[in-house]
């Protein structure tokens, strides 16, 4: 089994979540450096929906600890589900070999 969360976040404007996502996008490498995955997508607005997928759970205690106050104060609300991925497809490439 695979450790994942997946994480509801609103903001009070859309400037804030743009930061958060500048942010986001800067910084989620070096504060996540074991994740195996990293998804952010955005539903309105102001709210966005954020997939990260851990190799185990000791890794996923520690990326939630290191995120606790490096990113918070950016989040209106905030909502989280945590669970073990049981499907993965990934797909590289679609279609021929041309293109």
């Amino acid at each position: 089994m695979t450790p994942t969360n997946v994480v509801s976040m609103d903001f009070e404007t859309k400037e804030a979540m743009e930061d958060f996502l500048k942010t986001y996008e800067r910084d989620s490498p070096t504060l996540y450096p074991d994740a195996e995955m990293l998804l952010m997508i955005k539903t309105t607005e102001t709210s966005c929906v954020g997939v990260s997928v851990y190799p185990n759970e000791e890794v996923r205690s520690l990326a939630e600890s290191r995120t606790s106050g490096k990113l918070k104060h950016l989040v209106k609300e905030n909502f989280r589900l945590s669970g073990d991925m049981v499907v993965k497809h990934v797909f590289t490439t679609r279609g021929t070999e041309n293109g």
